[in-house]
C-alpha cells in the first residue's frame, strides 16, 4: 500500500511540474477567457512536453530517457517564460489563483475518485487492455521513436500512438512500475476531461452567477453521466414493463436479459449493452453491429484507447476555438496578398502565439485520434470565420479569402507539424462507403443523446421562433433546408454512385428516415441562426458558440445516417461508434452551457416554464447517473475485492508465466527481439511476455496487425514462422529464421506449450541451439548463444 500510495504522488508531482512549466504560455494565449486557461496548464504542458520529446527523439537528437524529459520540461518552461515575457507572473497569479486552486482540487478530486473505482478493477485483462499496456510499454521501453510495435518486430508502431506517447512520458518521469502507470494513466485522462468539460463552461458562463456551477454541470454531462439505456435496465431487471413495451424498445440483448430484483442487474457485464443499442438489418437479414460508446462507459471499461486519451485534448481544441471567437473581432484587418494579375487574397493578421499554437493544438488530434483532427479543426476555422465576420461587419472576398487562409493555415500547419507521424502511418481507411439500407431508430437516437437534445432542442426552436420575423429568415431557413436535403444524395452518388443512390432512397423509406428528417429540420435552423450571427451579430457570443457546438454535434450524426468511411469492417459500425464520441463532446458542452441559460430565466415572467423544463432535465440527468454507479459498481465487484492499483497483479508474479515474463522484463536489454506464440484475438493471457515488457516479438495479434496495415501474406509468413521455431527438427530451418528476425530470446511458458504441442524438458533443437538462461515454474527462456 506504501509503495502504491507514493506511486501516486509521484506521478501526481510529475503531472503538476508539467502544468507549471506551461502556466504563463498557457495564461498569455487565453486571453480572451475570464480564467486565462486556469484549467489547461496541465493539459497544454503535456502536450507540449510530449510533441518536443517526440520531434527530439525521431530525429535522433536525444533519446528518449527520464534525463532528455527533464531537459525538455525545462525547455517548456523557457519557451512558456519567453512567450509572456510581458505578463508580470506575480501579477497574474493574483489575478488567476483562485480559478487555478479550483482546477487544482478539481483535478486531484476527480484523480482519485477514479483510482478509488479503479483500485477495486485494477486488472489488464479483458477487451483491448493487453494491446493498450503493449503499446504504453513499447513506447516506455523505446530508446528511439517511432517506437517499436511490440507484436511486428523489426517495425514501427503503425497507429496514432500520440496518447500512448504522453503517458509514457509520465511514467518514466515518475519511475512508476507499468502495471501501476496503466490505471493512473486512465485516471488522468478522467481527470483531464473533468477540469476540461469545467473550465469550458464555467468560462462560456463567465457572464452569469455562479458560472463554476455550471462548469461542474459540464463535468456532469460530457464525462459522468451516462445515457438512457440504464434506467431501462433497472426497470427491466425489475420486471416492469410488459413484453408489448419492451418489443418496442427493441434491445434483443436487453429483452433477453434475466431478472434481478433490486437496484442492481446484475454483476455481469449488463452495462456494455449500453453502447450496443443500433441494430441495422440489411435486406438479407444480417445485424452488422454497431458501437456507440460515449465517455463514462470508457472510463468504466477501463481501455486506454486513442479516442479515451484524446477527450481532454478535443476539449482543449474547443476551449482554443472559444478563445477565438472572443479575441477574433478586436485583431486588426489581414494585409492583401497579390496571388495572379489584380486578384489577391487578405492573409490574417495574427497574433503569433495564435499562429503557433492553434496548427499545434489542433493538429495533435490527428496524432492522438486522427478522427477528431477533421472535426474539432472545422470547430475552430468556423468560431475564426465567425469572429473577423463581426470584426468586418460584412461578408466580403476579404473577409472569405481572410478566413480560408486561417482554415488553410490551421489544417496544413496541423499537418506539417506532425509530418513524421504520417509518413510511416498506414491507415486502414480507404475512402468513402454509402449506407444504402441502415436507419437509426428514433427511440435508439433519444436513449443515446436525450439529456443533451431535452435542452438544446427547446432552446433551438425558440431562438428560432424569437428570430422567425427577422428579415429572410423564411427564406434563409428555405435554402438551408434544401441544401440539408440534398446533401445525403450528393454524399452517396460520391461514395457509392446513381444505384447507392437509389438504395438508399428505398432503404430510407423502407427502414424509416424519421431520425434523418428531424435532424435535417434542427440542422436547417441552427445553420440559419448561426448565418444570421454572422450578418448581424447580436453580442452573445457565448450563445452563438453552443449555436456552433450544437450544428457541428448534429451534422456528424446526420452524416452517419448516409454513409461511413471503408475500412477493415466494412460498415458503419466504426464511423459511428467515432462520430457519435465527438458528437456526445459537443452537444454535452453545448448542453451544459444551455442548462445554466435555463436557469437564467427563473425570475423572469416565463419563470414556471423555465421550472418545468430546468426540472424535466434535472430527472433526466439522475435517470443517467444511474448508469455510472450502477456500472461501475457491478464493474468493480460491488467494491468487495482487496483494492490495489497494479493492473497485472491478476497473474501471480512469484510463479509461472508471472515470474518468468518478470524476470524478462528486469534481465533482457530495451529492444530485445523474442519469440512468443501468436496469440488468440482479445486474449490477455496471450502475448503477455512482449505487451507487458514492451519487447518486440516476431508475431502478436495477428488480426490488429491486418487492421494497422500489414500485409496478411507477411502476417501468415510470420506466423508459419513462429510455429517451425517451436516445432522444426530441422537445427539449421531453425537458425535460419532466428537470424532473419533478428530473435534474441525464445520464450516456451503454458500458452507455447498448449498451442505447439511442447514439453519444457525436451527441446532439443532449441537446447542446441540456444541457452536455457530461464526455467522455472514449468517456463522456459532460452537466450541466443552469441
Amino acid at each position: 500500500m506504501v509503495n502504491t500510495l507514493l506511486a501516486i504522488l509521484a506521478w501526481w508531482l510529475s503531472l503538476e511540474l508539467i502544468g507549471w512549466a506551461a502556466w504563463p504560455l498557457t495564461a498569455s494565449f487565453f486571453r480572451g477567457l475570464g480564467s486565462r486557461g486556469a484549467a489547461w496548464c496541465k493539459h497544454l504542458g503535456l502536450l507540449l512536453t510530449g510533441y518536443l520529446l517526440w520531434l527530439l527523439v525521431s530525429f535522433h537528437v536525444l533519446e528518449n530517457t527520464r534525463v532528455v524529459i527533464l531537459l525538455v520540461i525545462v525547455g517548456v518552461a523557457a519557451l512558456s517564460l519567453v512567450a509572456s515575457r510581458r505578463e508580470r507572473l506575480s501579477e497574474l497569479w493574483r489575478a488567476q489563483r483562485r480559478q487555478l486552486l479550483a482546477g487544482e482540487l478539481l483535478f486531484l478530486g476527480a484523480f482519485l475518485a477514479y483510482l478509488a473505482f479503479r483500485a477495486f478493477d485494477p486488472a489488464i485483462n479483458h477487451t483491448e487492455q493487453p494491446m493498450d499496456f503493449g503499446f504504453l510499454n513499447a513506447i516506455v521501453h523505446s530508446r528511439t521513436f517511432p517506437p517499436n510495435d511490440m507484436w511486428f518486430s523489426g517495425y514501427a508502431i503503425s497507429y496514432y500512438y500520440f496518447g500512448y506517447l504522453l503517458m509514457a512520458v509520465l511514467t518514466k518521469l515518475s519511475g512508476v512500475p507499468g502495471g501501476i502507470a496503466y490505471n493512473l494513466a486512465l485516471g488522468t485522462v478522467f481527470a483531464l476531461t473533468v477540469t476540461g468539460a469545467y473550465g469550458l463552461v464555467s468560462d462560456l458562463s463567465a457572464r452569469r452567477r455562479r458560472p463554476w456551477v455550471w462548469g461542474l454541470v459540464g463535468s456532469l454531462f460530457v464525462a459522468i453521466a451516462g445515457n438512457l439505456e440504464g434506467i431501462l435496465e433497472l426497470a427491466h431487471a425489475n420486471g416492469i414493463g410488459s413484453a408489448a413495451f419492451w418489443h418496442w424498445v427493441n434491445i434483443p440483448a436487453l429483452t433477453q436479459a434475466p431478472l434481478n430484483p433490486g437496484w442492481l442487474p446484475g454483476l455481469d457485464w449488463w452495462w456494455w449493452r449500453a453502447t450496443r443499442l443500433i441494430q441495422d438489418v440489411n435486406v438479407m437479414g444480417k445485424m452488422p453491429e454497431v458501437i456507440t460508446e460515449f465517455p463514462s462507459f470508457s472510463f468504466i471499461l477501463g481501455d486506454l484507447h486513442p479516442h479515451v486519451m484524446a477527450l481532454p485534448f478535443g476539449l482543449l481544441a474547443l476551449a482554443a476555438a472559444w478563445n477565438l471567437l472572443r479575441l477574433a473581432p478586436d485583431w486588426p484587418k489581414g494585409e492583401p496578398v497579390p496571388v495572379w494579375g489584380r486578384f489577391s487574397i487578405v492573409w490574417p493578421a495574427l497574433p503569433p502565439l495564435v499562429a503557433m499554437l492553434m496548427p499545434f493544438l489542433v493538429g495533435a488530434l490527428g496524432f492522438l485520434n486522427s478522427w477528431d483532427f477533421p472535426t474539432y479543426a472545422l470547430v475552430g476555422i468556423a468560431a475564426y470565420a465567425l469572429g473577423r465576420a463581426w470584426a468586418r461587419r460584412s461578408l466580403s472576398w476579404a473577409w472569405a479569402s481572410e478566413s480560408l487562409c486561417f482554415g488553410g493555415l490551421v489544417l496544413v500547419g496541423g499537418f506539417v507539424l506532425y509530418l513524421p507521424f504520417y509518413i510511416g502511418f498506414r491507415s486502414q481507411a480507404s475512402g468513402l462507403g454509402a449506407v444504402v439500407y441502415a436507419k437509426t431508430p428514433w427511440l435508439q437516437y433519444v436513449l443515446i443523446f436525450g439529456l443533451f437534445l431535452a435542452v438544446l432542442v427547446p432552446w433551438l426552436l425558440r431562438s428560432s421562433l424569437r428570430t422567425a420575423t427577422a428579415p429572410r429568415f423564411g427564406r434563409t431557413f428555405a435554402i438551408a433546408l434544401v441544401a440539408v436535403a440534398i446533401l445525403p444524395l450528393a454524399l452517396t452518388l460520391v461514395a457509392g454512385g446513381l444505384g447507392s443512390a437509389l438504395l438508399m432512397g428505398i432503404g430510407s423509406l423502407l427502414q424509416g428516415p424519421f431520425v434523418a428528417l428531424a435532424l435535417a429540420l434542427l440542422i436547417a435552423l441552427a445553420a440559419t441562426l448561426l448565418w444570421g450571427r454572422l450578418r448581424q451579430p447580436d453580442g452573445d457570443a457565448a450563445s452563438t458558440f453552443a449555436l456552433l457546438l450544437l450544428l457541428a454535434g448534429l451534422l456528424l450524426t446526420f452524416g452517419t445516417e448516409f454513409i461511413y468511411i471503408r475500412d477493415s469492417f466494412n460498415t458503419r459500425m466504426n464511423t459511428m461508434f467515432k462520430f457519435y464520441y465527438q458528437a456526445w463532446v459537443l452537444l454535452g458542452i453545448a448542453a451544459a452551457w444551455g442548462a445554466g441559460e435555463i436557469a437564467s430565466r427563473l425570475r423572469g415572467r416565463h419563470a414556471w416554464g423555465a421550472r418545468l423544463w430546468l426540472g424535466g432535465v434535472a430527472l433526466l440527468l439522475v435517470a443517467t447517473l444511474y448508469y455510472p454507479v450502477a456500472a461501475a459498481t457491478s464493474k468493480a465487484g460491488l467494491f468487495a475485492g482487496p483494492p490495489t492499483l497494479d493492473g497485472t497483479a491478476w497473474a501471480d508474479p512469484h510463479s509461472g508465466d508471472g515470474a518468468a515474463i518478470a524476470w524478462l522484463g528486469q534481465h533482457a536489454p530495451e529492444g530485445s527481439v523474442i519469440v512468443e506464440a501468436p496469440g488468440d484475438e482479445y486474449n490477455a493471457s496471450d502475448n503477455r511476455a512482449s505487451g507487458w515488457t514492451g519487447l518486440p516479438t516476431v508475431l502478436g495479434w495477428a488480426g490488429h496487425e491486418g487492421q494497422w496495415g500489414r500485409s496478411y501474406s507477411q502476417i501468415q509468413q510470420r506466423a508459419n514462422d513462429v510455429a517451425a521455431i517451436y516445432q522444426s527438427a530441422n537445427a539449421n530451418q531453425v537458425q535460419q529464421l532466428l537470424d532473419k528476425y533478428g530473435v534474441r530470446y525464445v520464450y516456451v511458458g503454458s500458452v507455447e506449450q498448449q498451442k505447439y504441442s511442447l514439453s519444457p524438458t525436451n527441446l532439443p533443437v532449441l537446447d542446441k541451439l540456444m541457452l536455457r538462461v530461464y526455467d522455472q515454474g514449468g517456463v522456459v527462456i532460452f537466450e541466443r548463444r552469441d
